[in-house]
């Protein structure tokens, strides 16, 4: 067995990405509990829409009306949470067994993602089990993007390992904290999400017409305008730390473009931020902001390969 295709890994992560935006556009849509059974839908494989299966349903759930639209957008999520799940294990089982590939690292990673998707399955389960706990919802969260940030990693440190020239650079530890800040502030965003509290301000810069609300710091589980705002005060800590990294990165030649691309994204992310607040928080735009947010996390994680790349030739 050969080394595992770059191009599989490429495929998986995709789909991953597009799993969690699906996900994202589930909880928007408030269509997160649409099946009230677990991995079947009203006891079906598919969302019910016959004439047969919407009675059967009601009878078998006639306290939880059949919404056909959700319901399906519910089930086409499973699916491809399914499907990656599968493209997970094929690809872990090909790096395992590869003859040209058993490094340390690879097995690891490939061990890791299968935990995690293990993890994954059962995380999906409860969500609906325990009826969109907010903890367990955010873990699911969590979760997926620690297997789509794996998946990205493995793709990047294939395409890049033998394509740099002996360089050097002290930032990697600097870039490595920005990638556990984005993290931090993605984590935040996710407890605003699984909370609704992305309303509980609907001015800006102030709160309700208050520039700093009385927070309540020892009721973040449970106070939604205590919640929006630590995500705030989070955004504007990352702004400044990721700008200043980028300005830093611009005066790097290798990284100048990984600078341009980190302060482009985070010029969006705060615009689309402010839009979602204004514009009470249509959908489309709070999906483009968790999808920024994801490409942010990405980009950092690519910064930070890069940059230990060089750092590892300097003293090949």
């Amino acid at each position: 067995m050969t080394q595992p295709s770059s191009r599989l890994v490429f495929i998986t992560f995709a789909l991953a990405f597009f799993v969690i935006l699906l996900g994202a556009y589930t909880r928007l849509t408030d269509a997160g509990l649409s099946c009230p059974d677990w991995p079947n839908c009203y006891g079906y494989m598919t969302a019910p829409h016959t004439d047969a299966q919407l009675a059967g349903a009601a009878k078998q759930y006639p306290m939880t009306p059949v919404n056909v639209k959700k319901a399906w957008t519910e089930m086409t999520h499973r699916y491809f949470a399914g499907t990656e799940g599968i493209l997970i294990l094929i690809l872990a089982i090909s790096t395992l067994f590869a003859r040209q590939y058993k490094q340390l690292k690879s097995s690891a990673l490939a061990i890791t993602l299968v935990a995690l998707v293990l993890v994954q399955v059962m995380l999906g389960m409860l969500t609906v089990t325990e009826k969109l706990k907010p903890v367990i919802v955010l873990a699911h969260l969590l979760t997926g993007l620690s297997i789509l940030s794996l998946l990205w990693w493995a793709y990047v440190d294939a395409r890049w390992r033998d394509q740099f020239l002996a360089r050097s650079t002290r930032l990697s530890r600097w870039i490595g904290a920005g990638l556990l800040i984005v993290a931090a502030q993605i984590a935040l965003g996710g407890w605003v999400s699984t909370h609704y509290a992305g309303l509980a301000c609907v001015d800006f810069p102030y709160c309700n017409g208050q520039l700093l609300p009385n927070l309540q710091w020892s009721h973040l589980d449970s106070d939604l305008i205590s919640i929006h705002m630590l995500h705030r005060i989070g955004a504007f800590f990352t702004a400044c730390y990721i700008g200043v990294l980028s300005l830093v990165l611009l005066n790097n030649s290798f990284l100048r473009a990984n600078g341009l691309v980190l302060l482009a994204l985070i010029g969006l992310q705060i615009t689309l931020g402010i839009l979602n607040i204004v514009w009470l928080r249509p959908v489309s735009i709070a999906l483009i902001h968790q999808a920024v947010a994801i490409l942010l996390l990405l980009t950092v994680i690519a910064t930070l390969i890069k940059s230990t790349y060089f750092t590892r030739k300097r003293y090949v």
